[in-house]
């Protein structure tokens, strides 16, 4: 009898001691693996450089260039360049018709127009808070800058052109082509100039080819 009590005893022991480790680990804490994929960003510096790059395609701060045109007479116009903050650029264009306030947005990726209105000959400039709110209403240039690279309708046709104005031979010249109907427009774009020259050609019903070209001439 007093054998059975002690095997009992014994049975009664293992049980609990059994139960009290079951009862630790099921209060242990519970890890959870989660995937976190570190978001990939580019450098500060080199968000910097490309928005550079791409602002280096306009005239000097407070310049105005001097365009030549020939096949209209509203052809020739004035180019008068302001820099309003870090990513915008206001540019006033008079061909003795009109003058167009043009403010353009300067992205790590693109040029984006984004606002264009008619204005008195000396408008008053949008600040950067402003422009910042501006819509983007066109793209007007868009990386990679590589031939063949399309946005808007826009196709980048070559970026090694050369092109000869007066006794000036540029190099490296950025070409893009927009065609619609009988209308193909091209324009010329150069580092640290920016807009050097626009060509609209039409197909008549002849077949002839009506051109109007606006050349630069010079930046003061």
């Amino acid at each position: 009898m007093r054998l059975n009590v002690v095997v009992l005893s014994l049975a009664v022991l293992l049980f609990g001691c059994s139960e009290e480790n079951r009862t630790e680990h099921e209060d242990q804490p519970k890890h959870n693996v989660v995937d976190k994929t570190p978001e990939v960003k580019q450098p500060v510096e080199q968000q910097t450089n490309e928005k550079a790059e791409l602002a280096s395609f306009f005239p000097p701060d407070g310049s105005t260039a001097f365009f030549q045109g020939e096949g209209n007479e509203f052809a020739s116009f004035t180019l008068q360049t302001t820099y309003i903050g870090a990513n915008h650029i206001a540019q006033v264009e008079d061909n003795g018709g009109v003058t167009l306030l043009k403010v353009y947005r300067i992205t790590d990726l693109a040029i984006e127009l984004v606002y264009k209105e008619a204005v008195d000959a000396k408008p008053t400039l949008p600040t950067a808070q402003e422009a910042a709110s501006f819509p983007v209403l066109e793209t007007i240039l868009q990386k990679p800058l590589t031939v063949g690279n399309n946005f808007n309708d826009w196709t980048i046709q070559s970026t090694t052109a050369s092109i000869t104005i007066g006794t000036t031979v540029y190099h490296n010249v950025i070409q893009l082509t927009h065609s619609e109907d009988t209308l193909t427009t091209t324009k010329y774009y150069v580092k640290n100039i920016g807009l050097i020259r626009t060509e609209d050609t039409m197909v008549t019903n002849t077949e002839e080819a009506f051109v109007i070209t606006s050349t630069l001439q010079k930046i003061e």
